[in-house]
């Protein structure tokens, strides 16, 4: 389990229990929808789509360092290099961060 650093979210909070409220949802819906996204688009063949993709969840992840940010930011450039197991890698990763978000959000 990679652990999120928060001292950026915290900075930005500044302990405002509805920014982290936001965050959160914000972080979940975007990473679901483009995971999702991704796998179809690798299914499909259609790596310009993917690399959009990888793009719009490149920040999120990258802003709580997660490592999948440099993966993303990969296949942004790069989608051919996409696969199964590296879109269920950042899947994995992101589902990770989230409970560990709602961990953060319940403090």
């Amino acid at each position: 389990m990679e652990k999120i650093d928060f001292t950026y979210l915290e900075v930005l909070s500044e302990d405002d229990d509805e920014f982290k409220n936001e965050f959160i949802a914000t972080f979940e819906e975007t990473y679901l929808s483009l995971v999702k996204k991704m796998r179809e688009e690798l299914e499909a063949g259609d790596m310009e789509n993917l690399s959009k993709s990888a793009h719009q969840l490149k920040p999120s992840a990258k802003m709580i360092h997660l490592r999948c940010g440099d993966t993303l930011e990969e296949l942004q450039y790069d989608p051919n290099k996409a696969t199964k197991e590296i879109i269920e890698d950042i899947n994995a990763q992101c589902e990770d961060a989230l409970k560990q978000l709602k961990d953060w959000q319940a403090k």
